[in-house]
């Protein structure tokens, strides 16, 4: 925080009113890549993850003790 200070006071950098804009645009972007399906190729890579490692076997799994 402290650089971000420094460098608003030189000039430096961008308002809170356009980082806030930024923010909200950058947001709506994201939240659209939410709504698109999973391809089907990383769809089958976490098919076949959760077949080679049955729920609650433990097997591939590290426990700390």
């Amino acid at each position: 925080m402290a650089d971000e200070d420094n460098l608003r006071r030189k000039g430096i950098g961008f308002s809170d009113e356009i980082q806030s804009k930024i923010g909200t645009q950058l947001k709506s972007i994201y939240d659209s890549v939410l709504d698109e399906p999973v391809p089907d190729r990383i769809a089958m890579l976490l098919q076949q993850l959760e077949e080679a490692s049955p729920a609650g076997t433990g097997e591939g799994r590290k426990h700390d003790g």
